[in-house]
Parts: C-alpha cells; structure tokens; sequence
C-alpha cells in the first residue's frame, strides 16, 4: 500500500450524500479530496470545509478547468448522473457514479462505451455488494448451498413524497432508488445473462412515480428470478432468499448495517 498513488478526488454534488462521501474520502489513507463541485455554492463550502486546500466549483466543467483531478466522483439526482458522467469520462477521468448510472439502458450504453474508449475506469456505486451482498457472494463461491436454481427478493422504502427522488421526471421513485440494488444484487449473484422480463407496475397518481413493481426474471442458466420494489412500506426493507441444489441462504435487513443471514446446506457441515 505504501508504494501506491494517493488519488486526487473531485466530488460533484455536495448534498447529504455526497457530504456523507466526502467524510469517506476525507477517511481513507488512499484518496485525497481536492475539489467540490455543486450549483449550491454553500454546500459545496460545507463538503469543502472536511479537508485543507479544497476548491469550490459551480459544475463539473469548472472543477475540472480549475483542479487536476485523478477522480470524479458523482453524487447528484439520477436524472444527472450520466450527463455528469460523460463530461469527466471525456476529459479522460475515471469515475465512480452512484447507481442506478443513468436513467435507462441507452444512457448506461454510452457510459460504457465512452469509459472503453478513454481507457479509463468507471464504477458505479452499488454499496450494497461492500456491505451485506458480499457475504452472501462468498458463500456462493464457496458452493455451500450449490447451484443457485431461484431467488426472491423485496426490497422497500417509507412515502417518498417530496424532492427529487419523488418524481420519475428527475429519476425518481424506488426502482431507480432502491430496486437497482436488488437487481444488481441478483445479477451478481448468479453471474448470468436475463433472458426475459415480466413486470407489473402500479404508479402514484399524484407524484406519477413507480408505487409497487413486481417482476420476474428468467436467466440463462435456467434460474428464475422474482422481485418486489415499493414505496408503499413503512420503512426500509430489504429481503433475499436464495434457493440452491443444496441449500438455502436468506438475506435480511431493516438498515444498511444491521442485517442477518441465514443459511442451511446439505453439503457443509458447518451449516446443517
């Protein structure tokens, strides 16, 4: 570690969130945080103000004119994602952009190819697979419960009545939200292509967003996959049971720390 390049990080969007990330940055021994970016100038002086020398900028262009920079991280509604994204992919940074990266396929596309043809890296910030996911991952690749032949999964979160995240015009709604985790969570379990995709949708009739989705998956490998998203709970939740040949391993939580995992297999005397 001693032998490795300390990275010079710009965060773009200074809100609650990209606060919460500028303290992990201010934290690690392997980041530097050297400049802010948000059209709020005062919260980019509140995430500024965690560490000596940090610039403040308006937008991402004017970080990056003003600041040499190794990475851009991205904090900001999701309806901004890529658009952000894409100016520091093509200003040759790496990038590391909260999830869901973008607002649908053809934008998640164009970071990906854009990100291939920099020759830069680009991550998307699915914090679920550091926290609880990882367990289960591990667990997986050890074969404790065998081959995994169905999941199922829900995932919820309180009324989201208000802000940007309450409105599909800016990326909002749990879907995009919340529901992005559990989709990742699955693919990265199962490290196998979808083939298909059956949705049921109901959406608010005041905010328009998405209230409650249900939809299966079918995989390659022939795993199926079943899924529920809603706002309509009373606080966070999420819930993922997955069925093997020989075993059975549930994920459980009500916050992103506190989480407990179950499992039973045929296989693994450790778990009989």
């Amino acid at each position: 570690m001693e032998n490795q390049t300390v990275l010079r990080v710009g965060l773009v969007g200074c809100g609650g969130h990209g606060r919460n990330l500028a303290q992990a940055i201010v934290r690690s021994k392997m980041l530097r945080l050297v400049a802010c970016a948000d059209p709020d100038e005062a919260a980019a002086s509140r995430a500024a103000a965690l560490a000596p020398e940090v610039s403040t900028h308006t937008s991402v262009e004017a970080l990056l004119a003003d600041r040499e920079v190794d990475v851009i991280l991205v904090a900001t509604p999701h309806h901004l994602l890529a658009p952000i994204t894409l100016a520091a992919l093509h200003s040759g940074k790496h990038v590391m952009a909260e999830k869901p990266i973008g607002l649908n396929e053809r934008e998640a596309i164009e970071i990906e190819q854009t990100a291939a043809q920099a020759g830069v890296c680009f991550m998307a910030g699915y914090s679920f697979r550091f926290l609880m996911a990882r367990y289960v991952r591990e667990l997986l690749e050890a074969r404790v419960v065998g081959e995994i032949r169905m999941i199922s999964g829900a995932i919820g979160f309180g009324p989201m009545n208000t802000g940007w995240d309450a409105y599909p015009e800016t990326g909002g709604g749990p879907l995009l939200f919340l529901g992005s985790h559990l989709v990742d969570m699955m693919l990265w379990f199962l490290n196998d292509e979808p083939q298909e995709v059956f949705a049921s949708v109901t959406c608010r009739a005041d905010t328009g967003a998405d209230n409650i989705s249900a939809f299966q998956i079918r995989f390659a490998k022939g795993a199926v996959a079943q899924c529920l998203v809603t706002q309509a709970a009373t606080e966070l939740f999420y819930e993922v049971s997955l069925h093997g040949s020989a075993g059975h391993i549930s994920l459980r939580g009500r916050s992103f720390l506190h989480f407990e995992i179950e499992v039973t297999s045929t296989v693994a005397a450790a778990y009989h």
